[in-house]
């Protein structure tokens, strides 16, 4: 399936927009105090904002896009070789994502809540977590990892993933 039709700015663009409603969902009023930052396609960059118990940062090779933020929580983005990668971080919680190639959002929201997300070839995944959680995604040598009391992820270009919600837990099986 051919994903040309989306672009990496705007993909991009739409993870903050969902980043920031998503923020005024969950912290009603709370929105105004979201900590972004935005490292796009064009040039190398690196830009880290801390703003009390908010924090972001985001990182590009100048091919890639990188978008995070921080609503009392840290959120961490990091995008090379024409990756895509978005990452928030909400009532302590912390979503981190690195990327080369690939697409990629991570987003922890909670105390003692971890989404890390890391693809080193082109894909595309997603990883979220709640509170006294942690989610990983890797790429076919690293596969899912979820622990806790609520988390998720799916990695599309391999298949696998896991869902974490109590006493529930379903980790899809290894390749043959």
């Amino acid at each position: 399936m051919s994903r040309t039709w989306m672009s990496g700015r705007l993909f991009g663009a739409g993870v903050i927009g969902a980043a920031v409603v998503g923020a005024g969902l969950l912290v009603p009023g709370s929105a105004l105090a979201v900590t972004t930052c935005a490292a796009p396609p064009g040039g190398p960059a690196e830009v880290t904002r801390v703003d009390g118990a908010a924090a972001c940062g985001a990182t590009t090779d100048g091919t890639g896009g990188a978008w995070s933020l921080g609503e009392s929580g840290v959120g961490f983005a990091d995008a090379g070789a024409g990756a895509t990668v978005g990452a928030a971080g909400f009532a302590g919680g912390v979503g981190a994502g690195e990327s080369r190639g690939g697409r990629l959002l991570a987003v922890g929201y909670g105390f003692e809540s971890l989404a890390l997300g890391l693809l080193d070839e082109p894909g595309t995944a997603l990883v979220v977590t709640g509170p006294r959680s942690q989610a990983f995604v890797g790429d076919a040598d690293d596969p899912v990892l979820c622990e806790g009391e609520l988390a998720a992820t799916i990695n599309l270009a391999t298949g696998s993933g896991c869902v974490v919600a109590g006493a529930f837990r379903y980790v899809t099986p290894a390749a043959p």
